[in-house]
């Protein structure tokens, strides 16, 4: 998975992604945007589940369902009725959103 991070004209952070990931991308940018303590839950979470502590973990966001569970992570938009579910593995939403926050604590330094 190729993500491209950058800040806009505005000030704000952005991410791309090339089909067919562009969910997890989009999941970022309008849903985690600047925070990095939502970045710092999910990661919880996952590491939660990977240990057995929990079986799962959902949030809603203003435009994407972010679900977690031992069988990987699956986003789905909340705005896009015929939208695909993705799925992938909890590995790489961890590592999406791990790099999501150094983006962000980058920009603020």
């Amino acid at each position: 998975m190729q993500l491209q991070f950058f800040w806009d004209d505005q000030g704000d952070p952005r991410a791309l992604c090339a089909p067919p990931c562009e969910s997890v991308a989009g999941f970022l940018e309008s849903d985690v945007q600047g925070s990095s303590a939502l970045g710092l839950e999910i990661l919880r979470a996952i590491e939660r589940i990977e240990s057995g502590g929990l079986d799962g973990w959902e949030t809603t966001g203003n435009a994407y369902t972010l679900s977690l569970t031992h069988d990987g992570a699956t986003i789905q938009s909340e705005l896009d009725d015929e939208a695909e579910p993705f799925d992938l593995p909890l590995s790489q939403i961890r590592d999406a959103v791990a790099d999501w926050i150094a983006f962000l604590d980058d920009g603020r330094a």
